[in-house]
């Protein structure tokens, strides 16, 4: 039986265009330990009926 472990990363920059290198080079730094990402949760948050995601919970995974 395969077993894993899990690393949840906070994620503070919005995922956008202007983002995506760092993120790319945060996903590539977790690759390069042997992890793959699973998930991206969303936290989401808001005030006066306004929705936003203020950060998100990058999920990863490897094989102990």
């Amino acid at each position: 039986m395969t077993k894993w472990e899990y690393a949840v990363e906070t994620w503070t920059l919005a995922i956008t265009s202007a983002d995506r290198q760092e993120f790319e080079e945060k996903l590539n730094d977790f690759g390069k330990e042997g992890w793959e990402l699973v998930n991206i949760i969303p936290q989401v948050g808001g005030m006066g009926g306004t929705t936003s995601v203020e950060f998100n919970q990058l999920v990863f995974k490897r094989k102990l």
